[in-house]
């Protein structure tokens, strides 16, 4: 009997040591993912701030972008008077900001080769109707 009540003492000892130290595990694990938590959350606000300002570059440049675009007639000379003076008065923050230039200067790029792309298209529809046209007269004339 004595071993039996020394038996059942020692397992009531180590049942109350698993409780104790898996309750005080819990607590351990759950301030350690609070702490994780707000590890991740305030790493993450400068990446998203980053890629925020980012985006707010892009879009910026973009608008830069058409505005030269609609000022110039094509050639270098007026191509950059008009970016000097769009980035001037309207994106100050962004002088001196390689990457914006280089956004800038896509845009414009991208705008020059549509409005040259969409004149080509209207010169050739152009073309094709002055030849129905001709073709039409002549047929006309034939009969």
């Amino acid at each position: 009997m004595k071993k039996v009540l020394a038996f059942v003492s020692c397992a009531m000892f180590v049942a109350a040591m698993t409780v104790a130290c898996g309750h005080k595990n819990a607590e351990a694990v759950d301030s350690t993912v609070e702490e994780t938590v707000e590890e991740v959350a305030t790493e993450a606000a400068p990446v998203e701030a980053a890629v925020d300002a980012d985006a707010a570059m892009l879009a910026a440049a973009k608008e830069a972008g058409q505005a030269v675009c609609n000022c110039t007639n094509g050639d270098a000379t007026s191509i950059e008077k008009c970016m000097k003076s769009v980035l001037a008065a309207g994106y100050a923050e962004y002088q001196g900001n390689d990457a914006f230039t280089a956004a800038v200067r896509a845009e414009i790029d991208n705008c020059i080769k549509a409005k040259a792309t969409a004149a080509a298209k209207d010169a050739a529809n152009e073309g094709i109707k002055e030849g129905a046209k001709a073709l039409s007269n002549a047929l006309n004339k034939k009969n």
